[in-house]
């Protein structure tokens, strides 16, 4: 099995010197398609731009309902989620058998959360939450894959916010004890991994020391908002750790209100990734974060988030959905950021007053629901057998957080 880096972004000036191009690949691609034919009455993909294929032609609750079902029924007999197969003959480069701890660990907390989020608690689910979270306190510090590989940034980021929620609802499946004795063991992990300019990311192939010296926005927000809400639990969160995490975010923050993919990225501001068609689906964490942190993100700041990510740009968003390649789509989107930034937003939406909230929730839903599956999953870029578990996680997220529209 070959394998793609879910690679640090690189500019290609030909390709994202802000505007949209194609690869030789892709052009190689068209043009062998461009003689193949076709049946003549061989159905057309719906372009999900402009409308919604048919799994996601449900209801708010019925799409609810089968999430969780497919989740409960889907889970492995020690309690996590994700498999390390793959249906491709080739995948993200993900190191053995680290890499897989990693991404299994994160997603078992995302499924978690969006079991435990929303309203439909059947005995079912209540019982896979409860063998979810006594898995989680056990396998969610996970070490290091290798030097240049750190996927266990996400473990600690997703690990923590949900310890974090279970501490705050007295979930079942880990004594107290448990909670918070391994959210601490999370909270110095972030410090670990924190980079000298204060971010988190999940490579790191210049240096490969001990402390990290890539990172990037997003990732840096994740594990901010994670430790946001552990502080609200009772967890102790140095000072020092979230002051240099938001300094970092700022620093990636641009006057059109998008983010730098990284730090890194500061000189090319205006590159297709870092403006707001290519960064709406990251923004929403970022802003989300940085609110956490007392910076001065305003309702204004949060609601022109939001309209990039579901009315102005949503075309961009939804246009990487399953491509295969990282950032291979227009503005160097890629489809695994398209069920995190809604998660995200639905974050967000907890933010904003009420009409707000009535105004984008249908939006919301209805963007989330175009990755809805007829088995009931949510998936939204193919990643071995984690991206069906995950994605069905962050949608119940989402989809928890909406209002729904109100009916004539």
């Amino acid at each position: 099995m070959r394998s793609v880096h879910l690679r640090p972004f690189r500019l290609r000036a030909p390709r994202y010197g802000g505007q949209v191009g194609a690869s030789a690949r892709q052009v190689a691609v068209i043009v062998f398609l461009a003689g193949v034919a076709l049946p003549d009455d061989a159905p057309d993909a719906p372009n999900l731009a402009r409308q919604a294929p048919p799994a996601a032609k449900v209801s708010l609750d019925h799409a609810i309902r089968t999430g969780v079902e497919w989740l409960v029924k889907n889970q492995n007999p020690d309690g996590s989620w994700g498999k390390r197969t793959s249906g491709r003959t080739w995948e993200v480069m993900a190191g053995v058998p680290g890499g897989h701890y990693a991404f299994e660990a994160a997603t078992t907390a995302i499924a978690w959360m969006g079991l435990n989020d929303v309203a439909y608690q059947p005995d079912a689910s209540r019982k896979a939450q409860a063998k979810a979270l006594a898995w989680l306190v056990k396998n969610v510090r996970v070490k290091r894959a290798r030097g240049g590989e750190m996927y266990n940034t996400w473990s600690f980021g997703f690990g923590l916010q949900a310890l974090a929620q279970a501490l705050r609802k007295n979930a079942s499946g880990a004594t107290e004890v448990e909670l918070r004795a391994t959210a601490a063991e999370l909270v110095k992990a972030i410090g670990i991994y924190q980079t000298p300019d204060g971010g988190l990311g999940y490579y790191d192939f210049r240096t490969r020391t001990y402390r990290p010296s890539w990172s990037t926005s997003f990732t840096t927000a994740t594990g901010l908002v994670a430790l946001h809400l552990a502080e609200r639990a009772g967890v102790d969160v140095p000072p020092k750790l979230v002051a240099k995490s938001r300094a970092h975010i700022l620093r990636c923050r641009t006057p059109a209100g998008s983010y730098l993919y990284g730090s890194y990225l500061k000189y090319y501001p205006r590159a297709g990734i870092n403006r707001p068609q290519g960064s709406s689906m990251r923004t929403q964490t970022c802003n989300l974060a940085l609110r956490f942190a007392g910076a001065k993100i305003t309702e204004k700041d949060l609601r022109q988030g939001l309209e990039d990510l579901l009315i102005r740009h949503h075309r961009f968003a939804i246009a990487g959905v399953r491509r295969p390649i990282p950032h291979e789509s227009w503005y160097a989107v890629s489809g695994y950021f398209y069920l995190y930034g809604h998660m995200y937003a639905g974050m967000v939406l907890e933010q904003l007053p009420d009409a707000m909230r009535k105004y984008f929730s249908p939006k919301l839903i209805a963007a989330v629901l175009k990755t809805r599956q007829p088995d009931g999953s949510f998936w939204d870029y193919p990643l071995y057998g984690y991206h069906k578990p995950y994605g069905t996680g962050f949608a119940l997220m989402a989809l928890a957080r909406c209002t729904p529209p109100v009916t004539k």
